[in-house]
């Protein structure tokens, strides 16, 4: 942290002053730090292999668990938790556990046939995650034909819209220019363009316009005792906004420059007598910088950033009592990214050719870096444009603000030339407090609710049962690897991440009375489930679709790529059980089982006759009447036998594990590797209809910051579209796409 202790203008106040001000900013540093040092915090973020899905495909992922604080790869959480959760329904369809090793996870979930159509959410969670979730929405249709239909959509304008003014620092101060922003949302929290002139009473002051997503700004110089309104042009001129009143004395600042090595405040104050002011900035709850100056009217403050983080830092302006009088919200060193490029061999390909892609990481000044990447093509049909959230945006922005973000990718995309004007009014409207790392929102994170390990608990049925320090058996599905392990004095232990990479399933045997006692295993989706985090999901506003247009179709007609569906008549659904669970299914059937028979009897009711186990599904006759014949030969009839069709004793799952005093964890999901032919080595004469091409989640640059990829198109003829995104070692964040076409 630096601290710089700016005394104006006479020298001989500089030994009292600097004396005076230290302890305080001491203390307003450590009142932020207080709270963000309290707990270590994980950021995740989540990509998918595309946006949209077919049933009975395999979605891949990958997930980044970055600290929170210093946006660096974190390797504190071991145990990634998803759920895929239906956005309108509220039901989870999906939920399962994946390892993180060095920050980074990857895996795959399979859509079942039975999901139905619509949007969900792939939900992320971790121990020390910040906001305890991350989130990206994905699409499931049933066809890819869906997708192909034309859609035109028109332009309306909205009927009712939501207009703030919003001044730069939180309130306007009377005398001085102010900087006053303005948003305009339509009800559905869409951007809507306006224009205006702002009053004093009936004289016109100046007027305005929006420049990007319904967001603008305008200076001005309020006085004592004026009263200011707004005016919107037509069609939203019926209603007048009041402008908030200024305050007569106090401090208040506007920023003048923001660059890559400074940035620069001008700080004012409307009072009788000098006064002692704190500028505090920080980033993501990390104090960076702290100055101090005595104050007559006002003065301009320049602060070097060549050590701070890039990123959303908010400026603090504290009065003479350390208490806020002026805030906002700016982004620093914005330049300060990760440049990747994605380079194809070539535009156009056949079907079933080799594409090579190569990869370039490098830093603001073009040198080369390593870094920790992801890639994704897939067929351009089931890309989403409207979903545009991405490792920058996510980071960047959504870790930081709150509320939705209309069209995030604009602030990073360098081929927008006003994209820094831009974000800065994104940040202006913000709001006072409306983000992440105020000390209120510090104060109200509590610790870990998660945890990397599975607990267990061996519980006493009887009073006198005693569980403690009994060894166990640990052990996986095929009985392959296994490990001994003890209790605890309370009859407890935590399966370790290590432990539970052994296998989907991981059984635990103890070998006391099994009549004694029972097991009890935690479920961490229990708890993720009563908070339903999913409901406050903060997401990406989707944009307004343009008409659709030639470019946006696959290039043939694709009748030919899915199978139509054909109708199987009298399937029966069967119940999977795993093997071991198979076994013990096989061996609960026999055990204790007293049911013989004797050619088409069961049970027969004379004794001794009775010699071989009953035919599962067989048809027998059992004495169902009166006075069992007690010797052969004997007689009977319809009154007093009947048929029956015979069938083990079913047990469930959980019946077997407590007949045999085992108890069973969820394990990681079992990993999968993404299928990729060499038609190089040998060509396949069976029709190869892959919409994913590439998945590659981890990509390692090397040292000159280069990674070269190479994979085949299939026999779809369309346009794909891929992306490259990932972080670097000290935390720089970046994106590329690309694309291609694939004809016959």
């Amino acid at each position: 942290m630096r601290y710089l202790t700016i005394l104006i203008p006479l020298f001989s106040f500089l030994s009292a002053n600097a004396q005076v001000s230290k302890p305080k900013l001491d203390s307003l540093a450590r009142s932020l730090e207080t709270y963000s040092d309290s707990t270590f915090r994980t950021s995740l973020y989540i990509r998918t292999s595309k946006d949209t899905y077919e049933s009975m495909e395999d979605l891949w992922f990958k997930a980044y668990a970055v600290d929170a604080q210093h946006q660096l790869l974190s390797a504190i959480d071991q145990t990634l938790y998803i759920q895929l959760v239906h956005e309108k329904k509220d039901s989870i369809v999906w939920q399962e556990k994946y390892p993180i090793e060095g920050g980074i996870a990857s895996g795959h979930i399979y859509l079942d046939d039975l999901l139905p159509e619509g949007n969900y959410w792939l939900c992320a969670y971790a121990a020390h995650s910040t906001t305890f979730i991350s989130a990206r929405r994905i699409k499931i249709v049933k066809n890819v034909a869906e997708l192909l239909r034309k859609k035109t959509y028109t332009d309306s304008l909205p009927k009712k819209i939501q207009f703030s003014l919003l001044p730069e620092g939180g309130q306007l101060l009377s005398g001085v220019t102010n900087r006053l922003a303005f948003k305009a949302v339509t009800e559905n929290g869409s951007p809507c363009p306006v224009s205006g002139t702002l009053f004093d009473g009936d004289k016109i002051i100046t007027h305005f316009k929006s420049t990007h997503a319904g967001m603008g700004s305008f200076r001005f110089t309020p006085q004592s005792g004026s009263t200011y309104y707004v005016r919107l042009d037509p069609p939203f001129a019926d209603i007048l906004y009041p402008v908030p009143e200024a305050r007569k004395q106090g401090m208040s600042f506007r920023l003048l420059s923001n660059n890559e090595d400074s940035i620069t405040f001008r700080i004012y104050h409307q009072g009788a007598e000098k006064q002692l002011f704190y500028l505090r900035l920080q980033t993501r709850g990390i104090t960076q910088l702290m100055a101090s100056a005595e104050i007559k009217d006002s003065m301009d403050i320049r602060l070097p950033l060549q050590e701070v983080a890039s990123g959303i830092a908010e400026a603090t302006l504290f009065d003479h009592q350390a208490v806020p009088v002026a805030e906002r919200l700016l982004y620093v060193k914005q330049g300060n990214r990760l440049t990747i490029t994605a380079k194809l061999s070539q535009k156009s390909y056949g079907t079933k050719k080799k594409v090579s892609l190569q990869i370039h990481a490098a830093d603001e000044q073009g040198n080369p870096v390593i870094a920790q990447l992801g890639a994704t093509g897939y067929d351009r049909i089931y890309h989403r444009p409207t979903e545009l959230n991405d490792i920058q945006t996510h980071y960047q922005l959504f870790t930081q603000l709150k509320g939705n973000i209309y069209d995030p990718g604009y602030y990073f995309d360098t081929a927008n030339t006003d994209r820094k004007q831009a974000l800065d009014l994104l940040l202006l409207t913000q709001g006072w407090r409306s983000y992440s790392w105020t000390e209120e929102e510090l104060k109200r994170m509590g610790g870990p609710v998660l945890s990397d390990s599975t607990g267990i608990e061996l519980v006493a049925l009887k009073k006198k049962a005693k569980s403690s320090q009994q060894p166990i058996m640990l052990f996986d599905v095929e009985q392959q690897h296994s490990q001994l392990s003890t209790l605890d004095s309370h009859g407890s232990l935590q399966l370790s991440p290590e432990i539970l990479k052994l296998s989907g399933a991981i059984y635990i045997r103890h070998y006391g009375e099994k009549r004694d006692f029972e097991w009890k295993v935690s479920d961490p989706f229990e708890q993720i489930n009563k908070i339903k985090p999913w409901q406050k999901i903060n997401y990406p506003l989707e944009g307004t679709p343009k008409q659709a247009s030639k470019e946006d179709q696959p290039l043939l007609a694709r009748g030919s790529i899915k199978l139509k569906a054909v109708e199987v008549q009298g399937k029966k659904a069967n119940v999977f059980r795993d093997k071991y669970i198979g076994h013990l299914d096989s061996m609960a059937k026999y055990d204790g089982l007293t049911d013989r028979a004797h050619g088409s009897w069961l049970n027969c009711p004379v004794a001794g006759c009775s010699k071989e186990l009953p035919i599962e599904g067989k048809t027998y006759i059992t004495w169902s009447g009166p006075n069992p014949p007690s010797t052969h030969p004997f007689s009977f009839n319809s009154t007093n036998t009947k048929y029956v069709v015979y069938h083990y004793p079913q047990f469930t799952e959980e019946e077997l594990l407590k007949r045999n005093g085992l108890a069973r964890a969820k394990g990681y999901y079992p990993k999968k590797e993404f299928y990729q032919p060499g038609y190089d080595k040998e060509q396949d004469p069976l029709p190869d209809y892959r919409n994913t091409l590439l998945w590659a989640p981890n990509i390692i640059t090397d040292e000159n910051g280069n990674a070269t990829l190479e994979f085949f198109t299939s026999d779809i003829n369309s346009a794909f579209y891929g992306v490259v995104e990932g972080i670097s070692g000290n935390g720089m964040m970046g994106k590329a796409t690309f694309e291609f076409i694939v004809t016959r």
